[in-house]
């Protein structure tokens, strides 16, 4: 017995619970994931982007410090040249007194000194009167004139030649190279050791970190004391140092680390500070934090895992047994019990209540099956009642017919023919029997009607694996009778009747059948389509004039026996005659349900 169950529900929960429960924790989890990212990805942006400036404006810091000095010792130059005592010395005359010549001298001398003292830079100042032919300087080694002394680029520029920046100053702004035949009267000269600055690229590294360089066009780099030359050498060969705004960032990789290289343009030198710095160790902190964020969401990931085996076991699990369970019920299987787990859930109690329930329609299917079996075989003992007489009537008629013929050898076969068939009939151990005893009392009732009148020819060719179907007595004979006496009789001349079989295999709602057919077949008279139909719709109908007796019992029978896809089914011979197909549906049972159904 099965019980008939939506067969779309279990189809339609694609996604279990479970299923949904890890979809739900992914999604929670991955929009945290790319929102971190995105945060993390943004913070560093905003970090480098407040390094770059920082660090920019920190060396845009020193180099102003350093052009500050510098410029410091350029206007040194600009004062001496306006110096009253210069100017004095420059204009002395031969009536001059030598004493008021060497109180200026010495005056000068004090002046320069002076000045140099009062810069923070070690640095010298000289002067060269070209038409006095006297040289006044800080230095010790430059005390006579000499003519090269007038032999430098033009002036206004600090130049690094002989490993010293040198600065001139002229009295006389249209300076050329023969500054002799000119009317300059006052050569000033002003140099410092590059040692300035690179002491003070030594304290800005000190102090802020990275690398720090000068590099002045046509020279070698100024570096600090504890410069990375290869560093250098990589920025120098992968910065495009011709083709630099004022100032700026600029980032390369050298060494498999990432730099930040900050630079400034001097105004004073002509020449580019540059200062690389180590981003990676700008990043080290958010590093830190990435990684601890990564780590904590890698144990929310186990945790997450865990829970989710958890629930799998404690809720998924619980409820694929209740669907199996379901499911086998479905398929009739109402033997089918869950085994109760020791814990004290719902679930425990979900599945004693699905036992609980699973024995009770058990108990009532059993019931309610055996109340169906014991109806149907009071409807078929009411069926056979009824064709019993419809048949022994036509049988005594035609033992009368006979009689009066004279055809003794044909009442005698037919008396012992009857005698059989009502032995056959009254047995009462059984309402079943095969398709090889319906076949057999066929072929007997055949040769009656074939010795009761020489027209008759028949043809019984049903396959062996037929034979030892059970089915309903007296299932194929009254459908053979009716093709004698609708469909010979009523013609003129002989006709031939054919019994045949098959067995095939079909689906009807997702479940395998084995359809088994027997076909009556005669030549005799042809239906048309509209009365093939009209037979059709009265076996169906409650049973009238119209149709035989025994054709509407066979229908009713094989349809309360074997469902409404069984019965009698009409179709014409295209040679002329009429097909009557008798049609039963048993289904197959699979090896693992057969056992099983209730």
């Amino acid at each position: 017995m099965y019980l008939y169950f939506n067969p779309g529900q279990g189809e339609a929960m694609k996604f279990t619970v479970f299923s949904k429960t890890v979809m739900l924790l992914v999604c929670l989890l991955v929009p945290i994931l790319l929102l971190y990212t995105y945060a993390n990805q943004a913070n560093v942006d905003m970090v480098v982007e407040e390094k770059q400036n920082s660090s920019l404006n920190q060396f845009n810091y020193f180099s102003s410090q350093v052009d500050k000095n510098i410029e410091q010792l350029s206007l040194y130059g600009l004062t001496l040249l306006r110096d009253p005592s210069i100017l004095h010395y420059r204009y002395m005359t031969e009536s001059t007194s030598q004493y008021e010549k060497n109180s200026i001298y010495l005056d000068i001398l004090d002046k320069l000194s002076l000045y140099q003292s009062t810069s923070r830079w070690k640095n010298d100042i000289t002067i060269v009167l070209p038409q006095a032919e006297l040289v006044l300087s800080t230095m010790s080694n430059r005390t006579v004139f000499n003519e090269k002394m007038l032999k430098f680029p033009q002036p206004g520029r600090w130049q690094l030649n002989e490993g010293s920046f040198t600065y001139f100053f002229t009295d006389n702004y249209e300076w050329n190279e023969k500054p002799v035949a000119t009317d300059v009267r006052t050569v000033m000269e002003i140099n410092f050791d590059p040692m300035n600055i690179v002491a003070m690229l030594d304290d800005f590294k000190e102090a802020q970190g990275g690398d720090p360089f000068l590099l002045v066009p046509g020279n070698e780099p100024l570096l600090n004391r504890s410069a990375d030359p290869e560093l250098v050498e990589a920025v120098m060969r992968d910065m495009p140092l011709t083709e630099l705004d004022s100032e700026g960032n600029h980032q390369l990789e050298v060494g498999g680390k990432k730099y930040l290289v900050s630079y400034v343009l001097s105004k004073q030198l002509n020449g580019i500070y540059v200062n690389p710095v180590v981003l990676d160790d700008l990043l080290t902190p958010m590093d830190k934090s990435r990684n601890m964020f990564i780590t904590s969401i890698l144990l929310l990931l186990v945790l997450s895992i865990g829970a989710a085996l958890l629930l799998y076991r404690k809720v998924q699990v619980p409820i694929q047994r209740l669907m199996r369970g379901l499911q086998q019920i479905r398929k009739g299987q109402l033997s089918t019990r869950i085994p109760v787990d020791h814990s004290r859930d719902e679930f425990a109690y979900l599945t004693q209540s699905f036992n609980h329930m699973a024995e009770q329609i058990q108990e009532l299917i059993e019931k309610v099956y055996e109340e169906r079996i014991r109806s149907r075989e009071a409807t078929l003992k009411h069926l056979q009642s009824q064709i019993n007489p419809h048949f022994l009537y036509n049988c005594l008629f035609y033992i009368k017919n006979m009689t009066q013929l004279g055809n003794r050898e044909a009442v005698i076969a037919m008396s012992l023919s009857l005698g059989d068939y009502y032995r056959y009939i009254t047995r009462d151990e059984n309402d079943m029997t095969t398709v090889e005893e319906e076949i057999r009392l066929l072929d007997n009732y055949l040769s009656i009607q074939q010795m009761r009148t020489n027209r008759l020819s028949y043809e019984i060719a049903v396959p062996q694996e037929l034979m030892q179907q059970h089915i309903p007595r007296l299932l194929i004979q009254p459908i053979v009778e009716n093709a004698v006496i609708h469909g010979i009789e009523p013609m003129e001349g002989s006709g031939h009747i054919v019994v045949t079989g098959m067995a095939a295999q079909e689906q009807i709602d997702g479940r395998e059948y084995t359809r088994y057919s027997l076909f009556v077949d005669n030549d005799g008279v042809t239906l048309t389509p509209e009365e093939i139909a009209g037979l059709e719709r009265e076996i169906n109908e409650p049973m009238g004039e119209e149709i035989g007796t025994g054709t509407w019992n066979v229908h009713q029978r094989l349809v309360t026996r074997y469902g409404h896809s069984s019965g009698l089914h009409f179709g014409a011979i295209p040679y002329g005659g009429l097909s009557v197909e008798i049609r039963w549906f048993e289904e197959e049972y699979p090896n693992d349900e057969s056992n099983g159904r209730g």
